[in-house]
Protein backbone atom coordinates (compact mmCIF):
# COMPACT_ATOMS: atom_id res chain seq x y z
CA UNK A 1 0.00 0.00 0.00
CA UNK A 2 0.83 3.44 -0.78
CA UNK A 3 1.01 6.45 1.87
CA UNK A 4 -2.37 7.38 1.32
CA UNK A 5 -3.36 4.19 1.83
CA UNK A 6 -1.42 3.37 4.69
CA UNK A 7 -3.02 6.26 6.16
CA UNK A 8 -6.41 5.95 5.70
CA UNK A 9 -6.11 2.27 6.79
CA UNK A 10 -4.50 3.20 10.18
CA UNK A 11 -6.85 6.60 10.51
CA UNK A 12 -9.76 3.63 10.18
CA UNK A 13 -8.42 1.73 13.22
CA UNK A 14 -9.20 5.27 15.16
CA UNK A 15 -6.41 5.18 17.48
CA UNK A 16 -5.67 7.60 20.06
CA UNK A 17 -2.14 9.34 18.35
CA UNK A 18 -0.77 10.01 21.67
CA UNK A 19 -0.33 6.12 22.51
CA UNK A 20 1.00 4.46 19.72
CA UNK A 21 4.22 5.04 17.56
CA UNK A 22 4.34 3.94 13.15
CA UNK A 23 7.49 1.14 13.53
CA UNK A 24 9.50 -0.27 10.94
CA UNK A 25 8.16 -0.33 6.86
CA UNK A 26 5.64 2.45 7.93
CA UNK A 27 7.81 4.73 8.99
CA UNK A 28 10.17 4.17 5.87
CA UNK A 29 7.05 4.81 4.23
CA UNK A 30 6.11 7.92 6.64
CA UNK A 31 9.38 9.68 5.75
CA UNK A 32 9.72 9.42 1.64
CA UNK A 33 11.97 6.51 2.20
CA UNK A 34 10.15 3.80 0.40
CA UNK A 35 7.57 4.18 -1.92
CA UNK A 36 5.12 0.99 -0.28
CA UNK A 37 4.76 -1.41 2.34
CA UNK A 38 3.02 -4.48 2.76
CA UNK A 39 1.45 -4.09 6.07
CA UNK A 40 1.11 -1.71 8.77
CA UNK A 41 3.28 -2.09 12.16
CA UNK A 42 2.98 -0.03 15.45
CA UNK A 43 3.92 -0.53 18.57
CA UNK A 44 1.72 0.10 21.89
CA UNK A 45 2.79 0.23 25.59
CA UNK A 46 1.07 -2.46 27.89
CA UNK A 47 -1.44 -0.70 28.99
CA UNK A 48 -2.69 0.81 25.67
CA UNK A 49 -2.82 -2.69 24.56
CA UNK A 50 -4.89 -3.83 27.65
CA UNK A 51 -7.60 -1.12 26.65
CA UNK A 52 -7.12 -1.76 22.46
CA UNK A 53 -8.13 -5.81 23.21
CA UNK A 54 -11.14 -4.71 24.79
CA UNK A 55 -12.04 -2.88 21.23
CA UNK A 56 -10.05 -5.75 19.12
CA UNK A 57 -9.55 -9.26 18.66
CA UNK A 58 -5.67 -10.25 18.78
CA UNK A 59 -3.85 -13.27 17.28
CA UNK A 60 -0.55 -14.17 19.10
CA UNK A 61 2.06 -13.83 16.48
CA UNK A 62 4.80 -16.76 15.97
CA UNK A 63 7.53 -14.32 15.10
CA UNK A 64 8.06 -12.54 18.00
CA UNK A 65 7.13 -13.16 21.89
CA UNK A 66 5.90 -9.63 21.85
CA UNK A 67 3.65 -9.55 18.43
CA UNK A 68 0.32 -9.60 17.84
CA UNK A 69 -1.85 -9.83 14.88
CA UNK A 70 -5.24 -7.65 14.02
CA UNK A 71 -5.49 -8.39 10.76
CA UNK A 72 -3.50 -10.06 7.90
CA UNK A 73 -1.88 -6.53 7.33
CA UNK A 74 -1.78 -4.84 10.78
CA UNK A 75 0.81 -6.38 13.44
CA UNK A 76 1.17 -4.95 16.66
CA UNK A 77 4.30 -4.91 18.83
CA UNK A 78 3.86 -4.16 22.63
CA UNK A 79 6.99 -2.71 24.39
CA UNK A 80 7.03 -0.14 27.28
CA UNK A 81 8.40 3.07 25.92
CA UNK A 82 8.27 6.78 26.39
CA UNK A 83 6.12 8.43 23.42
CA UNK A 84 8.33 11.37 24.51
CA UNK A 85 11.15 9.47 22.34
CA UNK A 86 8.66 9.54 19.50
CA UNK A 87 9.57 11.45 16.17
CA UNK A 88 6.27 13.19 14.60
CA UNK A 89 5.75 12.73 10.79
CA UNK A 90 3.18 14.57 9.00
CA UNK A 91 1.01 14.12 12.30
CA UNK A 92 1.88 11.24 12.85
CA UNK A 93 4.30 9.26 15.94
CA UNK A 94 6.81 7.16 13.93
CA UNK A 95 10.02 5.58 15.29
CA UNK A 96 13.25 7.68 14.87
CA UNK A 97 14.78 6.00 12.74
CA UNK A 98 17.88 5.36 15.14
CA UNK A 99 15.96 2.79 16.65
CA UNK A 100 14.66 0.77 13.86
CA UNK A 101 18.41 0.74 12.20
CA UNK A 102 19.81 -0.47 15.69
CA UNK A 103 16.49 -3.38 15.55
CA UNK A 104 17.53 -4.51 11.89
CA UNK A 105 21.20 -4.49 12.21
CA UNK A 106 20.72 -6.72 15.59
CA UNK A 107 18.71 -8.70 14.36
CA UNK A 108 20.77 -9.02 10.89
CA UNK A 109 18.06 -10.43 8.76
CA UNK A 110 18.84 -10.68 4.90
CA UNK A 111 15.99 -8.94 4.11
CA UNK A 112 17.00 -5.81 5.86
CA UNK A 113 20.25 -5.10 4.04
CA UNK A 114 18.54 -2.43 1.69
CA UNK A 115 16.65 -0.90 4.00
CA UNK A 116 19.84 -0.38 6.14
CA UNK A 117 21.86 1.26 3.62
CA UNK A 118 18.70 3.20 3.13
CA UNK A 119 18.23 4.74 6.88
CA UNK A 120 22.20 4.93 6.82
CA UNK A 121 22.58 6.91 3.84
CA UNK A 122 19.62 9.13 5.12
CA UNK A 123 20.65 10.12 8.38
CA UNK A 124 24.22 10.56 7.13
CA UNK A 125 23.10 13.03 4.34
CA UNK A 126 20.90 15.04 7.66
CA UNK A 127 23.95 15.15 9.85
CA UNK A 128 23.46 12.54 12.50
Amino acid sequence: MDKQAFLAKLDSLNLDKNRYCIIAGGSLLLRGLKKTTADIDIKVRPDYFEELKTKFIFKKSPKYPYLYELSDDIEVSVFDYEQEDVDIVDGYPAEPLEQFLAWMLKNNRPKDKEKIEIIKNYLKSNGH
